[in-house]
């Protein structure tokens, strides 16, 4: 924000270095677990099921803790060029309230909106698979 205040702007680098030390602690945890998960014993088709299951839960979990961890340190360097709190796409402000509950936010939620509409409106790669048109084998 253009106005924020040097204190303001400390207690959210604070709150954002707090948050990535949880998420690093975590994905340690996480590559724990999916070490655990890889140890070689004889398994039946039930077990090797569950622990599929299992590896791809934590692969998930793993793969969205890098994305906050990543989208956090984007944060700090933004508090550290002076363009914390102003909105990535349209440089406006981003409400603080909106900060206090997303601190790593890079948007103003208009701006937000606008951009999970788009998304939403992209065809997935699923959708552009019932086009191909298949054929029996035989």
């Amino acid at each position: 924000m253009k106005t924020m205040e040097k204190a303001q702007i400390q207690q959210y680098r604070w709150k954002l270095e707090s948050r990535r030390a949880d998420a690093v602690r975590l994905l340690g945890q996480l590559a724990s677990e999916t070490q655990a998960l890889d140890v070689d014993s004889p398994q039946d088709s039930g077990d090797q099921s569950t622990g599929s299951l299992a590896k791809e839960s934590l692969f998930r979990q793993t793969s969205q803790r890098r994305h906050m961890v990543r989208m956090i340190e984007r944060a700090l360097r933004r508090i550290a060029d002076g363009t914390y709190g102003i909105c990535v796409a349209c440089a406006g402000d981003i409400p603080r309230k909106r900060l206090e509950a997303l601190p790593w936010t890079d948007c103003c939620l208009r701006c937000q909106e606008i951009a999970e509409r788009e998304l939403e409106s992209e065809p997935s790669p699923q959708a552009s698979r019932t086009d191909i048109p298949w054929k029996r084998a035989g």
